[in-house]
């Protein structure tokens, strides 16, 4: 998988992380690890990647930090470096996690600033036609940075991380408002439908695997069902309802208007929602004592690890000797064609 360089780049990063998480929790744990080592193999790369890019273009990441459609891309750093740091707080990496938690920490404040800007600049209305899937990208990042301090202090700064926690679930109603709005007053045509909806629901899911987390470190203080369990239940429905409205989703979108169906970076940001939903189900079973979640976080765990499979391949098969070409190539070679074609008359 080549990194890609680009504001939502590290949504591979963060979504192998979750699975690698999600399938050690279902016993595989060889599958687990191996996937941990592709998270990091990746986040090396971008890493070095975007250290070359801001060293030459800086106008250019500049620029994208005040565009409202890649803004919330850049999140995926932060989400990226959590979950790693989450899955290795428990191990011998755990400086390294608290390397990554001191970095995600002030660039998730730096980043809220620079969102912050452009929807102001965007107003009411701009906000309503430029709100997509992306935007709960900051609620991710957020959620991550509770996730990412529960672990590796999980009895310290309760205060703190709930604070966070709170904020992140405000932050969650306040993005999908603003989605619905421009569902209802502007639309949605099939396609802008595209995969970052589906952090709609990875969005709401990280918020539950972080309350769920902080449950036993304080959030509730009732021993058995206390509000807060109720409301992480209720939000284990939601999630549960939003699978099929965005399974019916793409078929409305790839089958009834016949947008193609070909690999794009954004896949990512379905594996992630998926991976975040079996590891949050799995670990709210287990601290309300629901078994049937265990269970069906458990199974979910290879769903997820399916689809990082197909995401996996869709990212390599194009760039293998002999692989089909995928979009980026595909349009590569025509304007070459193009090119050849134009200057033929003048060559002859």
């Amino acid at each position: 998988m080549e990194p890609e360089l680009r504001p939502g780049g590290f949504a591979p990063v963060m979504a192998t992380g979750i699975v690698s998480q999600a399938v050690g929790a279902a016993g595989a744990r060889r599958l687990s690890d191996g996937l941990l080592a592709v998270a990091v193999a990746l986040y090396g790369l971008l890493l070095a990647g975007w250290a070359r890019r801001l060293a030459r273009h800086r106008r250019d990441v500049a620029r994208e930090l005040r565009e409202p459609a890649k803004v919330f891309g850049f999140f995926t750093f932060v989400a990226g470096s959590d979950v790693l740091a989450t899955r290795l707080a428990a191990g011998p990496g755990r400086p390294v996690a608290a390397v990554l938690l001191a970095v995600a920490l002030p660039v998730w404040l730096a980043l809220m600033w620079c969102a912050a800007r452009v929807v102001r600049g965007l107003g009411v209305g701009g906000v309503l036609r430029h709100v997509d899937g992306s935007w709960f990208l900051c609620v991710v990042g957020l959620q991550s940075l509770v996730l990412a301090g529960g672990a590796l202090e999980p009895h310290r700064a309760l205060a703190a991380k709930v604070a966070g926690w709170v904020l992140g679930v405000a932050l969650y109603v306040a993005v999908a408002a603003a989605v619905a709005g421009r569902v209802v007053s502007v639309g949605l045509r099939p396609r802008e439908l595209t995969p970052p909806y589906w952090v709609t629901m990875g969005a709401c899911a990280i918020s539950l695997l972080a309350g769920a987390r902080l449950v036993p470190q304080g959030l509730d203080p009732a021993p058995t069902g206390g509000a807060v369990a109720d409301f992480l239940l209720a939000m284990w429905g939601w999630i549960t309802l939003l699978v099929p409205v965005l399974l019916a989703a793409g078929i409305w979108r790839h089958g009834v208007h016949r947008v193609p169906l070909a690999y794009e970076p954004t896949w990512w940001t379905i594996v992630f929602p998926l991976g975040m939903y079996a590891m949050s189900s799995a670990v709210l079973g287990t601290t309300e004592g629901q078994h049937r979640l265990v269970s069906v976080g458990h199974a979910m765990a290879w769903g997820a690890s399916g689809a990082w499979t197909l995401a996996a391949l869709g990212a390599l098969l194009p760039r293998l000797p002999g692989g089909a070409p995928g979009r980026g190539s595909g349009q590569k070679k025509r304007s070459r064609k193009g090119k050849a074609r134009r200057q033929a008359p003048s060559a002859s």
